[in-house]
């Protein structure tokens, strides 16, 4: 993780000692609010937004603990830890943290992703300190029991087994991360197939939390109604004695290799019909190169009226449902594409014509009016996360992994503001092509 005000903690150390929690200046606020960006002795990184328009707040801790840190035969260990999390602390009993925060009128939530592990509460703001506490408990005394693990692991997995049963196309999806993202740290499933969950030993658990679940390899994120001073003396106190772990090492590049050609596999679904993923990946890209990236997805899928939505749904009727996603996984990226139809001759056409739609881009530029337009979807979708508590507690914690300079938020929102028709007609030129393609048919078994 990179660390913030690298110069205070410079010159700390020449003086002889490491600087215990205290604020550092606000950052300009081009969003709309302003950050206070802390840095504990123990390594913890501490983002203050105060916003006083409700009497709400919400605590957020972000882990550098995604699905990217395990090895091979550790499937399933970074959301097993996820759930581990609600199982007890020192002086918290299992379920207890979920039921402090529902009794104040809170709710909570966690989620684990590739790059790191999300834990969650929006409360009444004079209930923060319970907020704090409770995070800090955990953080530091995490309870991992024989008993909590083996309890843990067969309700993962039967909640694993219960979702393949009511989606029949999760497999397939599984299936096409595994191929656009062909390199493991990137492209494992966040369990597979069960197999390697059932097989974790608390050995395993407690060697990834002492390595991951640390100070120094999180962020601490404070959004709403609070007093500032305050709040950096109740993050001192509870977060400030607990010990850092060791050195975290960067998460592991991609190691993907350029085809000769386009990738193309076939899946067989428990449904009638068929239906077809398409992915795009995108690595290494360029500076900047990913906010055309955003732009793009916008153009072609976001809206009724997009390029492709409209002409999938409206215009020819190839599909009865289409949906598109951007993955960014670190320096990664993908465009993913997924597709429902009657049979396999529409399935034919509606790749033809998503093809067709990008190719057209590859030709002639976007028109200013269809770029402009594109470009204010995307910002009202960049800011309509920000809308709320958690949306903002979030965004920020993803900023701080990403390295993004907290006086600089919303630069990348001037970024695609100043993007022009050229731009965008030169990045689908260079990476829509067949060697970046990803097709996985699904057929009816």
């Amino acid at each position: 993780m990179k660390r913030a005000a690298a110069i205070v903690l410079l010159l700390a150390l020449a003086a002889g000692r490491v600087p215990a929690a205290g604020p550092l200046a606000a950052a300009p606020d081009p969003l709309g609010f302003a950050v206070e960006d802390l840095r504990l002795s123990n390594g913890l990184r501490v983002l203050l937004s105060a916003d006083h328009r409700l009497p709400l707040v919400t605590v957020a801790v972000g882990y550098g603990a995604g699905t990217v840190r395990e090895r091979p035969g550790q499937e399933g260990l970074a959301y097993l830890l996820e759930n581990l999390m609600f199982q007890g602390s020192e002086n918290v009993g299992p379920l207890q943290h979920i039921g402090f925060v529902q009794k104040v009128g809170g709710e909570l939530n966690a989620t684990t992703g590739v790059d790191k592990s999300l834990y969650y509460q929006t409360l009444p703001s004079n209930h923060l300190a319970l907020a704090l506490w409770l995070e800090s408990d955990r953080m530091r005394s995490l309870a991992i029991t024989a008993a909590s693990l083996e309890r843990t692991k067969a309700e993962v997995a039967e909640e694993h087994l219960g979702r393949l049963r009511s989606d029949p196309y999760l497999e397939g999806s599984i299936r096409m991360d595994e191929l656009i993202f062909p390199d493991f740290p990137y492209g494992h499933p966040l369990i597979g197939t069960g197999e390697a969950l059932g097989r974790l030993t608390e050995a395993d658990v407690r060697g990834f939390a002492r390595a991951f679940y640390v100070p120094n390899n999180a962020v601490l994120a404070v959004v709403g109604d609070f007093d500032p001073a305050r709040t950096r003396e109740l993050v001192a106190r509870y977060f400030e004695t607990i010990p850092p772990g060791g050195p975290v090492p960067e998460p592991p590049r991609p190691a993907f290799k350029r085809e000769s050609d386009v990738v193309t596999r076939s899946a067989r679904v428990p449904v009638p019909g068929a239906g077809f993923h398409m992915g795009f990946r995108f690595y290494p890209l360029q500076p900047g190169e990913i906010n055309i990236l955003r732009v793009l997805e916008v153009l072609l899928f976001e809206g009724e009226t997009s390029r492709v939505r409209n002409r999938l749904l409206r215009r020819d009727r190839t599909s009865t449902h289409l949906s598109a996603v951007l993955d960014e996984r670190l320096s990664a990226a993908a465009l993913k594409v997924f597709s429902l139809n009657t049979n396999e001759i529409m399935v034919e056409r509606a790749e033809r014509a998503v093809l067709a739609e990008i190719d057209k881009l590859r030709t002639s530029a976007v028109s200013p009016d269809e770029l402009t337009k594109a470009k204010r979807r995307y910002r009202l979708k960049y800011l309509d996360r920000l809308s709320t508590l958690r949306g903002r507690a979030l965004y920020l914690i993803d900023a701080a992994f990403a390295g993004a300079d907290m006086a600089a938020l919303g630069r990348d929102l001037d970024a695609v503001k100043d993007l022009e028709p050229a731009a965008v007609l030169a990045f689908v030129a260079r990476y829509f092509t067949p060697q970046y393609r990803v097709v996985l048919e699904l057929e009816y078994q």
